[in-house]
């Protein structure tokens, strides 16, 4: 399994010495849910000061009165020959296609990446990567990789996405109770109290679980098995902690990874009952 990092600062060259095989970088006014975009500019210096894996990310809604700068931007990351684009909505894959472009791309659709049938079906229309879902158990995580040829991407470690909503949900709020918003609050559900991050933008308000999840433990099995691709987020750590992570995967320390993450495992072993199917 090939590891890529998804950062929160400027160091992806040092991130990049002690492990990582290639980075992620959410496009500007193309990406949501990240706390870190690039320009196109960033990008091209990417390529131009290391040879390692190039991934960009292209996740939000496309409206009409985008669709010129969003071919623009393709082409460019064409030219650039960006390993591959995670992408969300279809307007991506159709100026893909309708322009001939080279372009690998990766079905990024959050929580609907949960079986083979799906994964075969943008296979077979050329779209040759998919970024699992975090909603699904080991098993099927297993089971999909058996039954498709697409290579699969997967949070290995970070705070998923629970939530996206294009309205300013921390405005409305602190408006309300005559507050200024936060760049980061923490809420608890009352019933359950589970704890969300929650993070608004220009692109609206993102909810984030609060807890951390943390694959260490399916770690070996999944690369055994033929998972291509393993995600690393920095999230709130640290430089020197975040060089740590990586390197306890790269030289696999799980104890260590452990220690660094906690033992969040997700729905590795028990199915959700909000999954789509």
């Amino acid at each position: 399994m090939k590891l890529l990092g998804v950062i929160r600062d400027n160091s992806y060259l040092e991130y990049l010495e002690v492990g990582l095989d290639g980075m992620i970088l959410p496009l500007e006014k193309f990406s949501v849910d990240y706390f870190k975009y690039y320009s196109i500019y960033d990008i091209k210096e990417y390529k131009n000061n290391t040879d390692k894996l190039l991934f960009v990310v292209i996740n939000k809604m496309i409206f009409n009165n985008e669709l010129d700068n969003l071919l623009k931007v393709l082409k460019e990351l064409d030219s650039i020959e960006v390993d591959g684009v995670f992408f969300y909505d279809l307007a991506v894959f159709n100026l893909v296609k309708e322009n001939n472009l080279s372009l690998n791309l990766i079905f990024n659709s959050t929580h609907m990446v949960t079986n083979s049938e799906t994964i075969n079906l943008y296979y077979d229309l050329g779209i040759e990567g998919a970024y699992l879902s975090n909603e699904i158990t080991k098993k099927e995580i297993i089971n999909i990789r058996c039954n498709v040829k697409s290579d699969l991407f997967i949070l290995l470690l970070g705070n998923p996405v629970v939530a996206m909503s294009r309205r300013g949900l921390l405005t409305s709020y602190f408006i309300n109770k005559n507050k200024s918003k936060d760049d980061l609050i923490t809420i608890k559900e009352p019933k359950t109290g589970q704890e969300f991050l929650v993070r608004e933008d220009d692109n609206g308000t993102t909810f984030f679980y609060n807890k951390r999840l943390n694959l260490s433990k399916v770690y070996l099995e999944l690369s055994k098995c033929g998972i291509n691709y393993g995600i690393i987020e920095q999230g709130s750590y640290s430089k020197y902690e975040y060089k740590q992570l990586i390197d306890s995967f790269a030289n696999f320390d799980k104890k260590k990874i452990d220690s660094l993450a906690g033992y969040n495992r997700g729905f590795l072993y028990r199915e959700t009952i909000y999954k789509v199917k």
